[in-house]
């Protein structure tokens, strides 16, 4: 019996504990997540215009009042992107878009942050569709590792959203992660006034809540600017990049140019993804930096060298060596392949086959893409002047109180007593930062293409000269898109052809107008992406006839209405092919007329009316997409 309580009273701790262990638990992330800075606002499928009540907003304009309303003093940054469907120039000026429409909703609400609010449009949100696919444990792991190729590899954003939509999993991807890939980020970058009307938020370090943390082991630290995964741009906001950059400034601020021999940046790109992109990231981050320095001292332009040192290998490895995250046998496997004569692609494969993978990923990799200044400064140069001022300590401080100290016109005479003032040097002030974001590249220049409108000939009537000289139909259509799904068109056929003996004709004049409802799916965002694939439609038409097969014929009025169905090809990016056929009703009053001898004069007969159900409308019509492009710039 006393077992059996004795188990018992054990088991209890155990469960008490585990229930203090949940507590914390959760108490550790309520408060993560309270001390969260970044809001996230979510767009409507292309579209710039804010909705408070759309997805989470709600809750993020809840946040984003919490902070203005109640006296926020920093400054806010808005990071835009777009989903990564459709064109990409496109989408880069929708994001740019929506990171205005944020500003002008932020300032029409809180007039007080004019001047303080900063737009940092991206583009289209590739790293955040990583995340999501490298976080989907719903999806087999032959799915993830084919987007992931597709996602991480070197071929232009278009390029990959093709490669995308070829995929049998295309249809998952796109209605479970695009729909959050459409955001603008709202990052608060600065303090949060003590006297906040609030009341529940402490004047606390907003940009340090916002570092990604510390850098891994083996990582390089010393005036070194950690980069966003797969950006070549200073990001203040991540790691320690606010305190690097002002110790960068305060170390060449006090430098006299003429003094300085040299400045080394050596810059890397982590090990994940393509090395070719990565080699290109890496000289990139390194120029980002070189162009943040010339713009802070313009006088050190020609004395600066980057070496881009592509893939962080080494560094990896070291950090693996003092990962205290890593089993021995880990790390072990780790270094294995570190070592072995695979390519640094090869290497990539296999690490990503192991359990760690999604440590050395979110952990150890964003401290691997850097870039790290080195100054040389001339050896012999005097030493830049010192500004010395008295500081008296408590073991230097002297005792004057039996001393004689008088005071006379305004003097003060100290008798019989040496002052010792011991000095210490003065560290130049910090050089002023600014507070936007730099970038290395220059603006680019993108075209826009939109359609205005379709023209068309149905070549089947226009072939038909080749059976029977005589029923050549010459025609032409007029097609316009009203966005993607539906357009409207008029089609006009005219021939009017009489043999000279006047016994035979071939005379008609038709109109039709209709609407088609275009019912495969297109590229949302690439404008010229229309009148494509499988369509239904209306047709009305109407017209007059004169029909003489040989010396007899018939003339009249007709109409009709039909129902089409038809599939158009592309040929190109305005060329299209189509395939239609229609059917439905025919009705036509007519008059029967006989020619004389010699058919110089037609003589009635009689007339009469006729209804035909049946093919109304066929056709096999080349289309070329009239449009307009036009030049624009990324800001």
């Amino acid at each position: 019996m006393s077992n059996l309580i004795q188990n018992f009273m054990n088991a209890a701790r155990k469960g008490s504990k585990l229930i203090l262990a949940a507590a914390v638990l959760f108490a550790n992330l309520f408060f993560t997540r309270a001390q969260a800075t970044d809001a996230r606002v979510f767009y409507h499928f292309d579209n710039a215009a804010i909705d408070v009540n759309y997805l989470s907003n709600p809750e993020t304009f809840a946040t984003i009042d919490s902070f203005l309303a109640g006296g926020y003093d920093g400054e806010l940054e808005i990071v835009a992107y777009s989903s990564p469907e459709g064109n990409f120039a496109y989408n880069t000026d929708l994001s740019r878009r929506r990171a205005e429409s944020l500003r002008r909703w932020l300032l029409a609400k809180y007039p007080s942050m004019d001047g303080r609010v900063s737009i940092n449009p991206d583009t289209e949100s590739w790293d955040a569709l990583r995340s999501d696919v490298v976080a989907d444990i719903r999806i087999s792991e032959s799915s993830r590792n084919a987007m992931l190729k597709v996602i991480d590899s070197s071929a232009s954003p278009d390029a990959k959203e093709a490669e995308l939509k070829a995929m049998k999993d295309w249809g998952y991807f796109y209605s479970n992660y695009f729909r959050t890939l459409r955001y603008a980020t709202l990052r608060f970058n600065g303090y949060k006034n003590e006297t906040s009307n609030t009341g529940n938020v402490s004047n606390s370090n907003i940009e340090n809540a916002d570092s990604k943390g510390s850098l891994p082991a083996g990582a390089a630290q010393d005036n070194t600017i950690i980069f966003d995964l797969n950006k070549s741009y200073i990001n203040r906001n991540i790691f320690d990049n606010t305190r690097v950059l002002a110790a960068i400034s305060n170390l060449l601020g006090g430098q006299d140019p003429a003094d300085v021999e040299g400045i080394t940046i050596v810059s890397t790109g982590s090990p994940e993804g393509p090395e070719s992109l990565n080699k290109r990231l890496s000289a990139e981050r390194g120029a980002a930096l070189r162009d943040y320095i010339v713009s802070q001292f313009p006088a050190l332009e020609g004395k600066i060298k980057v070496i881009p040192a592509g893939e962080a290998w080494d560094d990896f490895r070291v950090a693996v060596e003092s990962d205290p995250n890593l089993s021995e046998a880990s790390r072990k496997n780790i270094l294995s392949i570190l070592v072995s004569n695979s390519s640094n692609d090869a290497k990539e494969q296999k690490l990503r086959s192991l359990p760690e993978w999604n440590h050395i990923l979110n952990d150890v990799f964003p401290g691997l893409r850097y870039a790290k200044m080195q100054l040389d400064v001339n050896s012999q140069a005097e030493p830049a002047e010192v500004i010395e001022v008295p500081v008296i300590s408590d073991e230097d401080a002297i005792n004057v109180e039996d001393e004689e100290v008088t005071v006379s016109d305004s003097t003060l005479v100290l008798s019989d007593t040496t002052l010792v003032v011991p000095t210490v040097p003065v560290v130049p002030a910090p050089v002023a930062e600014p507070d936007t974001v730099v970038k290395s590249s220059p603006a680019k220049v993108y075209d826009i293409t939109k359609p205005i409108f379709a023209a068309s000939t149905n070549v089947v009537y226009d072939l038909g000269g080749l059976i029977r000289p005589l029923s050549w139909t010459p025609n032409f259509a007029i097609e316009v898109p009203i966005g993607q799904k539906w357009s409207v068109y008029g089609e006009y056929s005219f021939p009017w052809w009489v043999t000279k003996g006047n016994d035979q004709a071939w005379e008609i004049l038709k109109w039709d107008i209709g609407a088609r409802r275009w019912l495969s799916r297109h590229n949302q965002n690439d404008p010229m992406d229309i009148l494509s694939g499988h369509f239904i439609g209306i047709d009305l038409g109407a017209g007059y006839y004169d029909i003489e097969p040989k010396h007899t014929g018939y003339q009249g009025e007709f109409q009709t209405v039909g129902l089409e169905y038809g599939y158009a090809f592309k040929l190109g990016r305005a060329w299209r092919l189509d395939l239609f056929g229609g059917l439905g009703w025919m009705g036509t009053h007519y008059r029967y007329y006989e020619g004389d001898s010699t058919d110089q004069h037609l003589l009635y007969q009689h007339h009469g009316k006729m209804n035909w159900f049946g093919p109304v409308k066929a056709g096999v019509s080349i289309k070329y997409i009239f449009h307009k492009t036009e030049r624009r710039e990324e800001r």
